[in-house]
């Protein structure tokens, strides 16, 4: 029998290496990106130069090894390819800045990127209640019934508590997904917010949530 060479234990491997690795989706690249994760341009076209070295400052490459270790777990090969794909399909661009090359989303990527982020909406729910409610209160005209029927059906996926028609309830924060739904489904105007400390009948909503 044929002993296995040194080249072909190495090639075996790398093999191991790249399959325990996980394949990115469009998903997971453009949720990188549209948080700001730096993505050297290199990762498309190769011959493009890396940033030099006096450019990044101590602070910036601290941020961009911890960055990068987002990118390390996905098979680099299928990476290169998922981008240079997305690239073809102007859902990303390169942008060069400061003499750094890196890649950005396109107005195009930033839709399919809300779009994502809309799917994982959700509100966290800390170990301890402070004690406040938040009421998400709408008035929405005729003309954006079809933005007040998504915007009411991720209320319901975030778990608030329908009210009354346009009332719901949350007991723990949610400025920050609120806000993104009224600038997603452009209803600035249309959507209150509010952060009271007392309820009429709270024992029954402490009961529903489970405080």
């Amino acid at each position: 029998m044929q002993k296995p060479t040194r080249n072909g234990n190495r090639k075996n491997n790398i093999e191991k290496v790249r399959e325990a690795l996980e394949n990115p989706t469009v998903k997971n690249v453009l949720l990188l990106l549209g948080v700001g994760t730096f993505v050297a341009a290199s990762l498309i076209i190769p011959t493009l130069p890396m940033a030099s070295k006096p450019i990044i400052d101590l602070y910036k490459k601290k941020q961009r090894e911890k960055e990068q270790k987002k990118l390390d777990r996905f098979n680099q090969w299928r990476l290169h390819q998922t981008l240079k794909r997305l690239y073809a399909q102007k859902v990303v661009e390169i942008i060069e800045e400061n003499g750094e090359y890196s890649i950005k989303l396109s107005s195009k990527g930033q839709t399919k990127f809300l779009r994502y982020k809309l799917e994982e909406i959700m509100i966290d729910h800390p170990p301890k209640w402070d004690g406040k409610w938040r009421l998400i209160i709408y008035d929405v005209p005729k003309g954006k019934r079809i933005f007040a029927e998504n915007f009411r059906r991720l209320l319901k996926k975030i778990e608030c508590l329908k009210l009354q028609k346009s009332v719901y309830l949350a007991p723990y924060p949610c400025d920050k997904q609120i806000e993104f739904l009224r600038q997603y489904y452009d209803l600035s105007e249309e959507v209150l917010y509010l952060v009271v400390a007392k309820l009429e009948n709270e024992k029954i909503y402490k009961t529903y949530f489970g405080l």
